[in-house]
């Protein structure tokens, strides 16, 4: 086991990237503790942990609230005796032009993505000094090194991890503490088919499932040159890495995990793969198209109904409606 006695915190434990990591974590040996403000998902993901025999901790945290990162911190201390890990990976997403973005949506998105980094270091520094080091590792994003509209205000977060990453890295050294960033690309997200699912009525959801379920994936096969889809497991395995002894002499870096996305110019899908995703989501959006929700049932969300069974719209509705990392 690559983390046999190991002790971990991960926030955004709830799902996505965060389970997985929790998870893999766990079968790696390591007492791990999750957080999340979704404490139904939390509790869930506590109960695939211990049925594999794994040793878990689980709190309902906002990581924009300093007294409850502080909490979270000392409770893991009395749970398990100490830390070793923290996996800063707790954010969310905002994808608006400029001139949409209120102070509230900045304020959001910087109190969770930044500061929740900044105030989970801060409070597991001195815990993980006194076990003679360890490891911190901040989930940022592709986001955070390349350009895409509309994301300015996530990108500035994204990219403000992977600096303090750095600057991190050459204070904590003296500590033997590791400090590194992850990068996703293009991942699978649970709620990706949850979103793409609140479109279709609700008498045609498991029609849709059973006919599209797997099939909802393929759009990720085709934002970057490894044609597979990238799903959570690739970024925890990353995270095992940067977490174990085997990574000892590697600090201060931003691993980019996708499948070569970053390796184009464009920020959009790579040559060829568009008509590609075209032909593959065809008969989904036709399938859609008869089974869409009335116009205005979801507010706002309306929009994306059309948006998702229009010519391209699929592959805008995962982007604008499901971004966390």
């Amino acid at each position: 086991m690559r983390l046999k006695d190991k002790i971990a915190i991960v926030t955004g434990g709830g799902q996505g990237i965060g389970r997985a990591t929790a998870r893999i974590f766990a079968r790696e040996g390591a007492k791990v503790a999750i957080a999340s403000r979704i404490e139904a998902k939390l509790k869930q993901v506590k109960r695939e942990i211990e049925a594999e025999g794994g040793q878990v901790l689980a709190l309902p945290t906002d990581v924009s609230s300093a007294e409850q990162v502080k909490r979270l911190v000392e409770a893991t201390q009395e749970r398990f005796g100490g830390l070793d890990v923290l996996v800063n990976n707790a954010g969310i997403g905002l994808r608006k032009p400029l001139d949409e973005v209120e102070r509230e949506d900045y304020d959001r998105v910087m109190g969770t993505n930044l500061r929740g980094m900044y105030q989970g270091c801060h409070f597991a520094v001195p815990l993980l000094k006194a076990r003679g080091g360890g490891s911190i590792v901040n989930v940022s994003s592709v986001h955070g090194v390349d350009r895409s509209p509309l994301n300015m205000v996530y990108a500035a977060t994204k990219g403000g991890i992977i600096g303090c990453t750095r600057a991190l890295a050459a204070e904590l050294a003296p500590s033997r503490i590791r400090v590194n960033t992850i990068s996703p690309g293009a991942i699978w997200l649970e709620m990706y088919e949850e979103n793409i699912l609140k479109q279709v009525k609700a008498e045609a959801q498991a029609e849709f499932l059973k006919r599209f379920g797997e099939g909802m994936k393929d759009s990720h096969k085709y934002f970057q040159p490894l044609e597979m889809v990238g799903m959570p497991d690739d970024i925890a395995w990353c995270a095992v890495f940067l977490a174990a002894d085997e990574s000892r002499f590697v600090t201060g870096q931003n691993i980019v995990v996708d499948g070569g996305l970053t390796t184009y110019l464009s920020p959009f899908a790579p040559p060829g793969s568009r008509e590609k995703l075209e032909k593959a989501s065809e008969p989904m959006r036709a399938w859609m198209e008869t089974h869409k929700v009335p116009a205005g049932k979801y507010g706002a969300r309306s929009g994306l109904v059309a948006a998702a069974t229009r010519k391209g719209g699929l592959r805008q509705l995962i982007w604008r409606e499901a971004k966390a990392n």
